[in-house]
């Protein structure tokens, strides 16, 4: 039998309490998630624009531009998010558009500086191979969509042939993890600069989506289809669409904390499950959620590192849980 030295068993203990100390922070406080392509100037700057509005207001925002913008780095600031806010391009596979006008078809996906995080269903998946995953920001945030191609049903100048059925297959991999998504072209300004349209009146004060769509005037989403049983806000010809709950929220500063790049990397690594939080409770965690953590982190850790320790002496190591 082979046997395991103390030394294995220390370091397990270790890597556990960092972890423990590492994930301290109740899972309610998060932080805005801001991502930009700064290949696309006029959209990259409007982007800029919203997040340096967002700070003025004493918002913690996670940014992410050009060559920082990966998918992993941006998979992992999804990690517990009050809200994503992208202004890039928009992914598809080659032969499922054809350039002008006609109908989309998906895959759709997100595009960081190193590839692709595709929306397979109501999960993502990073890169061509990757595992699929839900999205791991909270429940009922906002994501919103800046230019991105096929999210809103454009493309460029031009509007594919099917809107409806493109936005619904875009916004999948967000209301599927409990998000509510809004997607657009067009901007308003704050404070004398361009900003992502919704965003200002968030700012100036709309306590909901709902109420920023009224305000949000000449661009108000009035038309609606059902679509494979979902609601999806679009008017005809218009660049913007919305699906979700029209009373859902957009962060309050207090809300926010400064990004944890420890808690997301624990996640990314297999070893913290995804938030089960929502954007609408503001407490900390309750003490037996919390002990759940830190147990599934010492379990984990522990057999990641026997299971390591087994590959290297060619042991078969079996671990489940029920």
């Amino acid at each position: 039998m082979q046997r395991i030295n103390h030394k294995i068993l220390t370091s397990s203990f270790i890597i556990t309490i960092f972890l423990i100390f590492t994930y301290s922070i109740p899972a309610s406080e998060a932080h805005i998630l801001v991502i930009a392509d700064n290949d696309t100037p006029s959209s990259y700057d409007v982007v800029l624009n919203t997040a340096a509005a967002l700070q003025a207001n004493g918002y913690n925002v996670l940014e992410l531009y050009g060559a920082n913008a990966t998918t992993e780095n941006i998979v992992k600031g999804m990690y517990n998010a009050d809200a994503v806010i992208y202004g890039g391009h928009g992914g598809y596979l080659e032969g499922n558009y054809n350039g002008n006008g006609g109908p989309a078809t998906p895959p759709f996906a997100l595009v960081g500086n190193n590839g692709f995080i595709w929306g397979i269903g109501n999960e993502m998946r990073e890169g061509d191979y990757g595992n699929l995953f839900q999205a791991p920001f909270k429940k009922n945030i906002p994501v919103i969509l800046f230019g991105a191609c096929f999210s809103s049903g454009w493309v460029d100048t031009n509007q594919v042939s099917n809107p409806i059925e493109t936005i619904y297959d875009f916004s999948q991999m967000f209301t599927g993890a409990g998000a509510n998504y809004y997607a657009t072209n067009y901007v308003d300004y704050y404070q004398g600069k361009p900003v992502i349209d919704i965003v200002d009146k968030f700012l100036n004060g709309a306590s909901n989506f709902g109420i920023a769509n009224q305000e949000n005037l000449g661009l108000t989403i009035t038309q609606s289809t059902i679509y494979n049983g979902q609601t999806i806000w679009h008017n005809t010809n218009a660049s913007s669409s919305f699906v979700g709950n029209w009373s859902g929220v957009f962060p309050q500063p207090n809300q926010t904390a400064p990004y944890n790049a420890t808690a997301a990397n624990a996640w990314y690594n297999g070893f913290l499950p995804a938030p089960s939080t929502n954007l609408t409770d503001d407490s900390p965690t309750s003490t037996t959620s919390y002990l759940t953590n830190l147990l599934f982190i010492y379990i984990s850790t522990i057999i990641s590192y026997f299971q390591n320790i087994a590959i290297s002496n060619n042991i078969t190591f079996n671990g489940t849980f029920k």
